[in-house]
């Protein structure tokens, strides 16, 4: 505030010193021509009083040379009037004065007769008659004449003389009382510096404090930044190897010739997964830590994910003597689009907790809820875990959730946890768009109760988790040409071991600069392009691969090894496709499914719609088809939502309604009435053809307009 303070005072020293000067100029200039017209005004005064004094001379002597004062005065009025004017029109124009004018009229009506009179004295003079010429000048008419001019110059000389010395008083008045302001201003200015200067002293104390722990909060942030670049950098070295020895492993249980070398490959392939769990366990405390845990939605079955936790915790209730209940209503839909691991971790850590304070009676898993309301496509899941434990102090119901808070301060060995469980089960809750909440009684148990309020309901089934890996058949896949992209000689082999015995065509490429070159030489239809590459990177190579018209829209499926949150969202955002390293043959089947249409899929769209000509409109119409074939297709084909699918063929309506294209028209008609039948096999096989009816859409425009 005192630095604000002497601001302000400072700030007001300069205007108040600026505000008195341009009042001393006005001042100064207001008296200099207030002067200057007293002096006018005497100067012609003083002719008049000379005029009439040569003429009395005259009269005297007769002389024509006592005449000269009179004639010089007689002839300098005009001009002596002229400047006084020309000062008044300065006065009035500055200062708005104008009295003076008025004034001068006066004194020129007076001058007339006065001068006329000398005049009479000067000719009568001439013809001798000098006594009548002296009785002239003192008669009393002509007397008058000269006594009211004298006295109109004197009273306006004294008026115009009081004036200037009323300017010169209001002149040192201003000076002192500006003087006088200056000074305490000027003063209060110093005291207020002094004082601020000690503030600002003590700010940069506080400054140079504040920096050091600035410094060392970055210290730390920078310590925890390189932990998770060490553990990103890690992840990445260990999911290359390990790429390599689950798809090879995979590998060997398909072409193992007897049972034997089958139970190796599989004790292979299930080392490598625990250790594969691991690894993303460490990661996803790390994410959790940072607050870069993302929401992946797929159809889940809450049935396979309750029958999960039954298996999973049901010989441990039994050990203990807890009864394990798992009930989910029949209303609970079989396809739910949520994040299945988020609400798998979530399930596993409240019912977990449970088991663990419980040692009679019985813990209750609950799975039920209701359609959101006005929403048919909605369902509200609600999610109940209840046990007869030892439940919770009320005073610490609302402390729980917090990370490395527990329920109790003092706990047997075996119930001693590090208190992050429920702070990463409200966390993951809140990410999925729910709220958790508890109601506990100390010695009688706990309900926790999850809600997540607007869940869509999705029409795709959701997929098997055990028995994907052995049906993933990349010949289901319509016969393509495959570029794969990766520096590391073992995952090329990998490559050749998946699409080796397949009617696909392979072509590899061990850097970005030469994948460029492989594109624009075999004009592949997909590309798996790691990310990490010398020479040119993954995302270089793409970037140039933008450029490129002819390959703007070639799907392009990043595959890396990195655990980086905020890196695979950049890379999601960026390429077509994403898969990490390790992944499975199924993992990469579906991933490459979304751009491939299957092998026996049929565009069911009236092939006479193609026989007619392209109007100019479908152009641009087919590039936009590209971009949302893209940008929207995946997600839509992939989740299966029925409100996803509904908007979607409305937007396919409204893009062949403005382009007047009847083929998308009967595309969109097509995709709406079977999400509306509930032709899941059939809407999902037309949903997967979308691309080759672009093709098909680029074809036509193309012979058309070749042909034009």
């Amino acid at each position: 505030m005192l630095v604000l303070f002497a601001g302000a005072m400072v700030l007001a020293t300069c205007v108040t010193g600026i505000w008195m000067w341009w009042r001393l100029q006005e001042a100064i200039s207001r008296r200099t021509h207030t002067r200057a017209m007293l002096i006018a005004w005497q100067t012609m005064c003083a002719s008049v009083k000379d005029a009439e004094i040569s003429v009395l001379g005259f009269i005297l002597s007769g002389e024509d040379e006592a005449l000269r004062p009179f004639e010089a005065a007689e002839a300098a009025l005009p001009a002596q009037m002229s400047h006084i004017t020309g000062i008044q029109a300065q006065l009035q124009q500055a200062f708005g004065e104008d009295e003076p004018l008025a004034r001068l009229a006066d004194f020129e009506a007076r001058a007339r007769p006065f001068y006329a009179d000398l005049r009479e004295m000067i000719d009568t003079r001439r013809r001798d008659e000098r006594e009548k010429a002296a009785l002239l000048s003192t008669r009393e008419v002509k007397r008058s004449h000269a006594d009211t001019l004298h006295a109109h110059s004197d009273a306006v000389l004294l008026e115009l003389d009081q004036r200037v010395r009323s300017l010169d008083a209001q002149m040192a008045s201003s000076l002192q009382i500006g003087g006088r302001a200056l000074s305490a201003l000027g003063i209060a200015a110093i005291v207020a510096g002094m004082a601020a200067w000690a503030m600002l002293l003590d700010a940069a104390k506080s400054a140079r404090r504040a920096e050091l722990l600035h410094d060392e909060k970055q210290q730390s942030e920078q310590a925890s930044q390189q932990k998770s670049s060490f553990l990103a950098t890690m992840s990445h070295e260990i999911r290359t190897p390990l790429n390599a020895i689950l798809g090879f492993g995979e590998l060997l249980m398909q072409e193992a010739l007897n049972d034997k070398k089958r139970r190796y490959a599989e004790s292979i392939v299930r080392s490598g997964r625990s250790l594969l769990q691991l690894i993303n366990d460490l990661l996803d405390l790390s994410k959790i830590e940072a607050g870069m845990v993302e929401i992946t939605r797929t159809p889940v079955n809450v049935r396979e994910l309750a029958e999960f936790a039954r298996q999973l915790f049901s010989l441990q209730c039994a050990s203990k003597g807890v009864e394990l209940r798992v009930q989910v209503d029949d209303d609970v839909p079989h396809s739910l689009l949520l994040d299945g691991a988020r609400l798998r971790q979530v399930l596993l850590n409240l019912a977990g907790n449970a088991i663990k304070f419980t040692t009679q009676g019985h813990v209750r898993l609950h799975f039920h809820g209701g359609h959101a309301t006005g929403l048919r496509d909605r369902f509200a899941l609600v999610l109940e875990v209840a046990d007869t434990g030892s439940g919770i102090p009320a005073a610490r119901l609302e402390d729980i959730f917090e990370p490395f808070v527990q329920a109790k301060a003092t706990r047997d060995a075996e119930m001693k946890g590090t208190g992050l469980g429920l702070a990463i089960v409200k966390r993951l809750t809140r990410l999925m768009g729910g709220t958790v909440t508890v109601r506990s009684e100390e010695g009688k148990g706990s309900t926790f109760i999850v809600t997540l309020p607007q869940v869509p309901i999705s029409a795709r089934p959701p997929a098997s988790t055990e028995t994907r890996h052995e049906e993933a058949d990349f010949n289901q896949l319509t016969p393509s040409k495959i570029l794969i992209v990766d520096d590391n000689p073992v995952n090329l082999a990998l490559a050749h071991g998946y699409f080796g015995s397949t009617h696909h065509a392979i072509t590899t490429a061990a850097n970005g600069r030469e994948a460029l070159d492989r594109m624009h030489e075999h004009r592949p239809d997909i590309v798996l392009m790691d990310i990490r590459m010398p020479v040119m990177d993954g995302r270089t190579a793409l970037h140039e691969l933008r450029q490129h018209r002819d390959l703007a829209t070639l799907p392009v499926i990043a595959v890396t090894a990195s655990s980086m949150s905020a890196e695979e969202g950049e890379l999601r955002g960026a390429f077509d496709g994403y898969v990490r390293k390790p992944y499975s043959r199924a993992e990469l089947f579906e991933e490459m499914a979304r751009f491939i249409q299957p092998h026996t899929a049929a565009l069911r769209v009236d092939t006479a719609a193609f026989e007619m000509p392209a109007k100019t409109a479908w152009q641009p119409l087919a590039t936009r088809l590209r971009e949302i074939a893209q940008q929207d297709w995946p997600a839509v084909r992939e989740g299966m939502a029925l409100s996803e699918v509904t908007r979607f063929a409305a937007m396919l309506r409204s893009l062949a309604q403005s382009a007047e294209c009847p083929p998308l028209e009967t595309l969109a008609t097509r995709i709406h009435s079977l999400a509306e039948g509930f032709a899941l096999d059939e809407l999902e096989e037309t949903l997967a053809s979308f691309p080759d009816f672009i093709t098909r859409l680029e074809r036509r425009i193309e012979s058309t307009f070749a042909s034009a």
